[in-house]
């Protein structure tokens, strides 16, 4: 009976895990395949996602470049305004220069006219007191009525001569000066002519380097274009796996639920099973005890006739089997992402002036180096040096860094007027430094025909004043 009992007990646990294994088996067929394509497409997602990193990348690039190259094209547009700013002041002194030249011209031709017409003037009356002979010169002496009367007249004669002699020599300085005037406005013409021809080549310079840089940063947008295109095809490639992932994700959680609930429903067959094949056997137990007690009882009676037996029974016992099932899965993801970040400072310090130096002792060391060449963006006192250059280097001497221009320097130190100018302060012209001597004297890089020299310093236009000193 037990035997049997334990028979049926184990048929039936046979025949629960067969069917949870048939369940687990048939929910988890399903997954398999759609875990295949989610793994695709994570894989795709992760291909794209590297390859939108890499262009976003590339486009924060370009980007940075772009408006660092921005910077520049504006910075070079307003030093080309500046140099087309100076061109117009410099044209506008040429065109004063010019007339100048014309007035002084005209100056030089009245000065010799009037030399000439006094030396005639002076001639005819050394003609008319000498060459008409001594005897009118010396009757006009004889007849004088009294010594008072021919001295009077020989100082006359004397006088006239002194006079033309006078009146000639202011003619022929008034037309030495008209001369110089004329030499001096020729220079500072020929200097600007120089100055407006070295405008033109960096106007020139200045409008290919824009070009240039326009023609790379027209580069650098087709690039960017580019760039974004595929930035917008990698985002609606990782949008469509992202789908395709969150459909593979939805069907296996269907496919979880779907064996879940085939799980507890064999598990709850299974159990039905065993509780009813137990009942059974139960019975079937009770129906066998109580016919072989039947048959035992009859038995006795038979063979006693009057004696009288008991027979007992026992009651069995049938326990239910349970089962138990449990399910784990364990997801993982990760993900990295990197970035970086760049900064460049470049630090400047003032220089600081020697204690003690003065404006004259700027003009003192300047002044050593007159008569050296100009060389156009040259910074070398004795080898050569543009206007700028000089002003620049012989400061660099007391300890000052000036720029290597000469609108910046125009704004360096502090500005004074021109009545206030003292030696050593920076005069600014359009396009133009000098350093200021003192007396109205200016001495400089000037241009490749004079070299470092001196000047008038108001022979142009100021425009500022600046003092470095003090």
């Amino acid at each position: 009976m037990k035997k049997y009992i334990t028979y049926n007990k184990k048929t039936t646990t046979k025949i629960l895990s067969l069917l949870l294994v048939s369940a687990v088996g048939f929910t988890s067929l399903q997954p398999a395949f759609a875990s295949q394509r989610k793994s695709q497409a994570q894989d795709a997602k992760r291909a794209a996602e590297n390859n939108l990193n890499s262009v976003n990348n590339n486009i924060s690039s370009i980007t940075n470049r772009q408006q660092e190259l921005q910077r520049e094209i504006n910075a070079l547009d307003a030093e080309l305004v500046e140099l087309l700013v100076n061109m117009d002041i410099l044209s506008d002194e040429l065109d004063t220069k010019e007339q100048q030249i014309e007035q002084a011209n005209k100056d030089l031709k009245a000065a010799q006219k009037e030399e000439n017409d006094q030396y005639e003037r002076m001639k005819n009356r050394i003609c008319s007191m000498y060459m008409r002979g001594d005897n009118s010169v010396l009757e006009a002496l004889l007849g004088a009525s009294s010594m008072s009367d021919f001295l009077n007249r020989v100082n006359y004669y004397n006088a006239v001569y002194d006079y033309d002699r006078e009146q000639l020599e202011v003619y022929k300085e008034t037309k030495q000066q008209v001369i110089d005037l004329k030499s001096q406005l020729l220079t500072e013409q020929s200097e600007m002519e120089e100055m407006q021809e070295n405008y033109k080549l960096q106007e020139a310079d200045l409008k290919t380097m824009v070009a240039q840089k326009e023609s790379t940063m027209d580069d650098f947008d087709s690039q960017l274009s580019q760039a974004k295109i595929l930035a917008a095809e990698y985002k609606e490639t990782i949008q469509q796996q992202n789908q395709i992932i969150r459909d593979e994700e939805e069907k296996e959680r269907l496919a979880r639920e779907a064996a879940e609930r085939a799980a507890r429903e064999a598990a709850a067959a299974a159990e039905q099973a065993a509780r009813e094949a137990a009942e059974r056997a139960q019975a079937q137990a009770e129906a066998e005890a109580r016919q072989r007690a039947a048959a035992q009882a009859q038995a006795q009676q038979s063979a006693s006739g009057s004696s009288s037996s008991s027979a007992g029974s026992g009651t069995p016992s049938a326990n239910s089997p349970s089962t138990g099932s449990s399910s784990s899965g364990s997801t993982s993801s990760g993900n990295s992402s990197s970035g970086s970040s760049a900064g460049t400072s470049t630090p400047s310090a003032p220089a600081v002036s020697p204690s003690g130096a003065t404006g004259s002792d700027v003009i003192s060391y300047a002044t050593q180096f007159i008569g050296n060449p100009y060389v156009w963006g040259g910074t070398s006192l004795t080898n050569g040096a543009d206007c700028s250059g000089f002003v620049m280097s012989v400061y660099a001497h007391f300890g000052y860094s000036l720029p290597h221009s000469s609108a910046a320097q125009a704004g360096c130190g502090r500005g004074v007027s021109y009545s206030e100018a003292q030696p050593g302060d920076i005069i600014c012209y359009s396009g133009h430094v000098a350093l200021y001597m003192g007396g109205g004297r200016i001495v400089g890089a000037q241009s490749s025909r004079t070299g470092i020299t001196t000047a008038n310093a108001t022979y142009r236009t100021i425009i500022a004043v600046r003092r470095i000193i003090n």
